[in-house]
């Protein structure tokens, strides 16, 4: 659910492409793929292509000179607290810690955003809008007929090919850990939806009072609130959620052979050289 609802939030695409293997390729090509992608939900004119497109390269190259350098030394601390198993506080603190990252990421792009959607019709706003919803009730057409259990063996078939991607090979014991998580995953599949709903919502809401003061403000707020994943109606619920997810995660990680610890030090050394490749492009 969580991996298709992603393309929902133009800003997730910056996020997902930081964490890709392609990194400098993707980011580089960013002010393609966030308008391609936009252009999914809504049909601008060539001036408003225009006016966002500005908008959007100025975000970027601020992201660039701002946000990488902050992203490269978290990565830098990362690496260099993995080389013992991190504890639960350890793992929720790089949670909050790339959270915030990603919210600073997301303010940035609010600012476009907010520049073209000043300028829709009304036409184009209940486009957006309608498009939106349709994607959401298609998504949840196609999984409603899926039971639990095939929903978390799929869940964890996705968690175990990420995994091997960061860490090689998996143990037995390290797949039923992700089983497990799949589990926790799926029993929360219905506040997910509710967060989603609730995000449409207040996306549609913004779009009928675009006209109204401080615009991107309020659009910053949004965005940031769906990247943190915080939905006050449900918000017990998600921090369960997560400390189950820390838990785990930590004894995950105490799973690790020196060989995947290596794997994960080389994906994290990859990443971070590419990183500072882009830092020093600007």
């Amino acid at each position: 659910m969580s991996r298709h609802l992603a393309r929902y939030g133009v800003v997730v695409i910056a996020l997902v492409v930081l964490c890709s293997c392609a990194v400098r390729l993707g980011y580089n090509t960013l002010n393609f793929w966030i308008p391609y992608y936009l252009s999914d939900y809504v049909t601008l004119t060539s001036s408003q292509k225009q006016v966002f497109g500005t908008a959007l390269d100025q975000a970027l190259a601020n992201h660039r000179r701002q946000e990488l350098p902050k992203i490269h030394r978290q990565l830098m601390a990362l690496q260099t607290s993995l080389i013992e198993p991190l504890s639960y506080g350890g793992v929720r603190y790089y949670h909050d810690v790339f959270t915030r990252l990603g919210q600073d990421s997301a303010a940035m792009l609010a600012g476009p955003l907010a520049a073209v959607v000043k300028t829709f019709s009304s036409q184009q706003a209940g486009e957006m809008s309608r498009k939106f919803e349709a994607r959401l009730n298609e998504i949840l057409t196609e999984r409603d007929p899926l039971s639990a259990a095939e929903k978390q063996r799929k869940r964890a078939a996705r968690l175990a090919d990420r995994a091997e991607d960061w860490i090689g090979r998996l143990s037995p014991e390290q797949r039923k850990l992700l089983e497990e998580l799949a589990g926790y995953q799926v029993e929360m599949e219905p506040v997910f939806v509710s967060v989603w709903q609730d995000f449409l919502r207040n996306w549609s809401q913004l779009l009928a009072t675009r006209a109204q003061p401080n615009l991107e403000g309020r659009m910053r707020a949004l965005l940031q609130d769906l990247v943190a994943f915080r939905y006050p109606a449900k918000q017990a619920e998600l921090d369960f959620y997560l400390n189950r997810r820390f838990e785990l995660l930590s004894r995950l990680h105490h799973t690790m052979t020196e060989r995947q610890q290596r794997h994960l030090d080389e994906k994290l050394t990859s990443l971070r050289k590419d990183v500072a490749v882009l830092i020093n492009e600007s």
